[in-house]
């Protein structure tokens, strides 16, 4: 499963998957996608795999197994107690909130202590993949309990998008250990993926509409044939969440008869982390743009839907551009850095993917992640060196 690491193929694969659930036409709401979106996606595609196969050529991938660290019990300890602390600081935990009846809670943008809160969510992602690859590594029970215990946290925040990127990344690692494919495994992921994507709905249900499984399928759009179907209600979530961005960036296409273009409000929002431009604008002359919503709660577009608020067409593929520049230099780097290279792919796989839904490069909480495996290897690199050097002057003196 080399070719699955290369992320000019992850972005063909993952930017793929939405156009085949659009097709499902379960919601009313979605406009019918134009030629010069689909051409868009077919240039795009054809370079990356022109890309790709260059990039193979040049780094290619080898899935290699780590030992497993001895930091990973007091980590799991300092992150469990750390949110513990962050749910007294809020006055809440959510699961039990919402449990309950109370409706206070609205996701995890505002929970908790500030900045802080971000950090650490940050890390636990970055630290749950990696111990996942050590499982995978080493198949050792105690790993996948530790795993399990970094999910905690977001299951008590009820933050599912938290969740999914959790699964996904470990899933994705899971692929690329595989030597082959072979049928029943073939089958297990696909049972893990119908099964997630229900839990997924289930929980939604349980924040939305009081527990009423219709109630978010009504808001956007559903049709009467899926709602009197066989397939269960909580299966809309996937649909909706998969599809629904492609859905929105068709409409502001649609609904942007003219764009007048804002290159330095682009480059600024567009193309830097959050934490880096939210006071930007008391400096420069720059403006917020955002793209036409279908409805008050489906507020995702893709990584393009914005861009194109500011520049039309041209931004797109400055966006995609952009993005490819950024994950192949990062992947060219993160190939040579030792055992924190699975992690920081599948970081990589998720920060692409996940772009089918938002700006992951300008959203620091996905964003900063990449940062952990080199941030790691080079404290590593740096403590070996010290080791290295004080064995030296020891024996030296001796």
């Amino acid at each position: 499963m080399k070719f699955l690491a290369n992320p000019n193929i992850i972005y063909v694969g993952t930017f793929t998957i939405p156009f085949l659930v659009y097709n499902f036409g379960w919601s009313t709401l979605y406009p019918s996608l134009s030629i010069d979106l689909l051409f868009f996606y077919i240039i795009t595609f054809s370079f990356c795999l022109l890309l790709g196969y260059a990039v193979n050529k040049l780094a290619p991938f080898k899935f290699t197994p780590i030992p497993i660290s001895r930091y990973n019990k007091p980590i799991i300890v300092f992150i469990i107690l750390f949110f513990l602390i962050d749910c007294v600081y809020a006055r809440q935990i959510p699961l039990l909130s919402l449990s309950s009846g109370e409706e206070s809670y609205e996701g995890g943008k505002t929970f908790g202590i500030p900045t802080l809160h971000v950090i650490m969510v940050t890390f636990t992602l970055f630290y749950s993949l990696y111990i996942f690859h050590q499982y995978i590594s080493n198949k050792q029970k105690s790993l996948f309990i530790m795993f399990l215990f970094t999910l905690a946290p977001f299951i008590l925040l009820l933050q599912r998008s938290n969740l999914m990127y959790i699964f996904i990344g470990a899933l994705y690692i899971y692929t690329l250990s595989l030597q082959k494919i072979r049928l029943k495994r073939i089958a297990l992921l696909s049972g893990f993926i119908v099964f997630f994507i229900y839990i997924f709905g289930y929980l939604g249900n349980l924040r939305s509409g009081n527990g009423d499984s219709t109630f978010i399928p009504r808001m956007s759009g559903v049709t009467d044939k899926f709602l009197k179907g066989p397939v269960p209600n909580e299966f809309y979530w996937g649909y909706l969440y998969i599809a629904s961005p492609v859905a929105s960036l068709q409409n502001n296409i649609n609904a942007e008869l003219y764009v007048k273009p804002d290159a330095l409000s682009f480059t600024v929002y567009e193309m830097l982390p959050d934490f880096l431009t939210k006071n930007a604008q008391n400096y420069l002359d720059i403006h917020i743009r955002h793209f036409h919503q279908l409805n008050d709660f489906l507020n995702v577009g893709t990584i393009y839907a914005n861009s194109y608020s500011y520049l039309s067409w041209p931004g797109m593929f400055i966006m995609f551009g952009y993005l490819m520049f950024l994950m192949n230099v990062y992947y060219l780097i993160v190939s040579k850095i030792g055992k924190y290279k699975i992690t920081g792919i599948a970081l990589m796989f998720n920060l692409i993917a996940f772009s089918n839904f938002s700006n992951t490069i300008q959203f620091s909480a996905f964003s900063i992640q990449l940062v952990f495996p080199i941030l790691f290897t080079i404290l590593n690199q740096l403590r070996s060196k010290a080791k290295n050097e004080s064995y030296t002057s020891t024996s030296a003196f001796n």
